[in-house]
């Protein structure tokens, strides 16, 4: 639920959830402004469905958005971080969000003397002895089989790594793990899992530097009890007892680290700990550089379909320039608000770049007609389907006309026999033809808003997915969508 807190004044801190379909700003408003510069009734906030606006109601000194005075009667689209100014008062708008999964984590400044450890040679060779069958080995190949299994069905780099992370933490006596990758010469923290009630970890930018500097797998046991780590204030200070960080090293290529720490004597880390997560690291480092390798073509792929498509609507002049370019843009910030799959989202997204791609080559007014204006969608299906892996996005933009109703085409679905994928480009493309008409991007509030309040008809009379619609709304108070 969407709020407005006051930042600052006598009132600093104060909540006002918006549960009513107008709230009232000022000095004996429902959000009061104790303020000498906000009139009786200053200005209100509003709602059209799930969006939310703010309108100055013919104020003395005016009602400030992001330091913009409103006009009188002026109505404005309230994103999340918005700041309205009523005076000297600033009045924020937000939407709480979920608690974080825990705190990130602090590197330690302090240099560290890391010379009690065990470390691993990633490139050693393990000596098995004829007929023994060492218990840790079972549990290990239990591990690395679900270590398996999640990677070959992750999409992205960040869902495969917290699941690598999830099941470290199940597999070892640690009390947190931690997975950095390398993103443009800097490592990211982008994954981890902790154990309740563990307290504040501060990870050793030492211990990290060294398993990356010579490719080894570390471990420091016990480190809380050596002498030598006296001066080291992330491991005495913050009780941990032992660390093992473990190179994602695939093909000589350094993709991060995988950190592990535990802060007690009884959960210390064992030789077999150390084993276990370096085979992990490796499996999750190869992974990594396939996921990343496969990213990479699908940007060099989208790049490419973006150049023809601009192409083909600066040249045609029954074409919208950009406007297919703002269709994935819509669609990309409803599949983030509905929290889709990578895996689905990106067939959502090329779909929606490619969704019109029937029309190339087509003399003008050939789809004008009424018996041929569904003939594009097939055609640009026909298209997709002769390029391997694209099935999935042909069905899309094949279906991205029909209606829940039945009222569309080419084959009349309903309801949900029409794909989510061709629903979520549906209501982003019916979106972005009624903002086409208020001129080029980006448009008013007031442009959104009539856009929006028409497209909300639609839904209400049963042609467009409610679901998809409202996270449309999300995508634009939130942020998600801000170029429209």
């Amino acid at each position: 639920m969407p709020q407005l807190r006051i930042k600052n004044g006598p009132a600093q801190g104060k909540l006002y959830p918006l549960t009513a379909e107008v709230t009232a700003l000022g000095r004996e408003g429902p959000v009061q402004i104790l303020d000498t510069a906000a009139s009786r009734r200053h200005a209100e906030v509003f709602a059209v469905g799930d969006m939310y606006f703010i309108r100055d109601l013919g104020s003395r000194n005016g009602t400030y958005l992001n330091d913009e005075r409103l006009k009188e009667n002026e109505e404005a689209l309230l994103r999340v971080g918005d700041q309205v100014r009523i005076g000297s008062t600033l009045v924020v708008f937000e939407e709480p969000g979920p608690a974080k999964r825990a705190e990130e984590p602090k590197f330690a400044s302090d240099e560290e003397d890391i010379g009690a450890t065990v470390e691993l040679q990633l490139d050693a060779q393990t000596e098995y002895v004829e007929g023994a069958a060492p218990a840790a080995e079972s549990v290990h190949y239990a591990v690395l089989y679900d270590v398996a299994k999640a990677i070959s069905a992750a999409f992205d780099v960040k869902t495969m790594m917290q699941k690598v992370c999830d099941i470290v933490l199940g597999a070892t006596p640690a009390d947190a793990v931690y997975v950095f990758v390398s993103e443009a010469g800097k490592l990211v923290h982008i994954a981890h899992a902790r154990r309740v009630g563990r307290g504040e970890l501060t990870i050793s930018r030492t211990i990290i530097q060294r398993a990356l500097q010579h490719s080894r797998a570390i471990l420091v046991s016990d480190a809380g009890s050596d002498s030598r780590f006296s001066s080291a204030s992330s491991v005495v200070m913050k009780g941990i007892r032992s660390v093992i960080c473990a190179p994602l090293l695939a093909h000589k290529q350094l993709e991060g680290v995988l950190y592990l720490h535990s802060g007690g004597v009884e959960r210390a880390f064992t030789d077999d700990h150390l084993r276990l997560a370096t085979a992990v690291a490796l499996q999750a480092a190869v992974a990594t550089e396939a996921i990343r390798a496969h990213e990479e073509s699908r940007r060099k792929l989208i790049s490419v379909f973006r150049t023809l498509i601009s192409a083909h609507e600066q040249a045609s002049p029954a074409a919208t320039e950009g406007h297919s370019e703002r269709v994935y843009a819509t669609a990309r910030a409803v599949c983030q608000a509905l929290e889709l799959p990578p895996a689905a989202a990106h067939t959502v997204e090329l779909a929606a770049l490619l969704h019109e791609i029937g029309r190339f080559g087509a003399p003008e007014g050939a789809f004008a007609r009424e018996e041929n204006r569904y003939d594009y969608a097939t055609l640009g299906a026909k298209m997709l389907l002769k390029i391997d892996g694209m099935g999935d996005v042909a069905a899309a933009v094949e279906a991205h006309l029909e209606r829940l109703d039945g009222s569309g085409g080419p084959k009349h679905l309903v309801g949900h026999q029409i794909p989510r994928s061709a629903r979520i480009i549906a209501v982003a493309d019916e979106f972005e033809r009624r903002l086409d008409a208020f001129g080029k991007a980006p448009r008013s509030a007031d442009a959104i808003k009539q856009a929006l309040v028409a497209l909300n008809q639609e839904v209400a009379g049963g042609r467009f997915d409610r679901d998809i619609f409202n996270a449309l709304v999300v995508a634009l108070r939130t942020g998600k969508l801000t170029q429209v």
